[in-house]
């Protein structure tokens, strides 16, 4: 399911991580990737899943092959003792690419295993907080101790996709709002994801409130490339 996040967060990760000025997470981008869900058809509905390009759109995860939920089911099993005990509020950066780096044998897994499955070939109707509802009914179901992980990649999409008109609509202000996170003494490992996001949200402002001039400048700074890990 193309909309669903799970193991799109690795994906998140890997976008976050990049020193690139133009990696950071954009307001409203979607960072997802293919991932799967419940119910509907047996062997043969596998077998000719797999062997077509079309994607399906469903209303439901209901909809889905059993062979797709067994196989989330079995990530979200592998992950929970880890995730059940980390704080999803005060995690950094830092320490969600460990959790990602942690589980990229798993999450690599899951995806060969899933298209093969023909899982990936499927389209969740719906806005992201009916597909995260049914996320985390099916998470605590198999896995209770990854809701909370769940409710914050939830929290965190929302927060990236719903923050159009909440950036300075001009350049100076924009870098004004920016100016705090480059002062804070660190780099842009220590922010916690929420500020991750926010900062991704006015790094991509820079690109449509700033001249070209006016950007190029910006990110040329010393002490923005070294933030970013440049």
């Amino acid at each position: 399911m193309k909309k669903i996040i799970l193991v799109g967060v690795f994906a998140l990760l890997a976008a976050c991580g990049s020193s690139a000025k133009d990696s950071l997470p954009a307001a409203g981008s979607d960072n997802t990737s293919a991932s799967a869900g419940t119910s509907g058809g047996g062997a043969s509905t596998e077998t000719s899943i797999a062997g077509s390009d079309d994607t399906i759109t469903v209303n439901d995860l209901s909809e889905m092959p059993p062979k797709c939920v067994e196989l989330l089911g079995k990530f979200l099993k592998q992950i929970e003792p880890t995730v059940s005990k980390i704080d999803w509020d005060k995690a950094t950066l830092a320490d969600f690419q460990k959790f990602g780096d942690q589980f990229q044998t798993e999450s690599d897994s899951f995806d060969k295993e899933s298209g093969a499955a023909g899982c990936d070939k499927y389209n969740l109707e719906g806005s992201d907080e009916k597909q995260f509802q049914q996320m985390e009914a099916l998470a605590q179901s198999e896995a209770p101790g990854t809701v909370g992980f769940i409710k914050f990649l939830r929290s965190l999409t929302a927060s990236a996709s719903g923050s159009g008109g909440s950036v300075p609509a001009d350049c100076n202000g924009t870098i004004a709002e920016i100016e705090p996170f480059l002062k804070g003494g660190g780099t842009m490992q220590d922010l916690t994801m929420a500020e991750v996001t926010r900062l991704g949200q006015l790094m991509s402002a820079i690109q449509t409130s700033c001249t070209s001039e006016q950007a190029t400048a910006f990110f040329d700074r010393a002490d923005v490339k070294t933030f970013m890990g440049g």
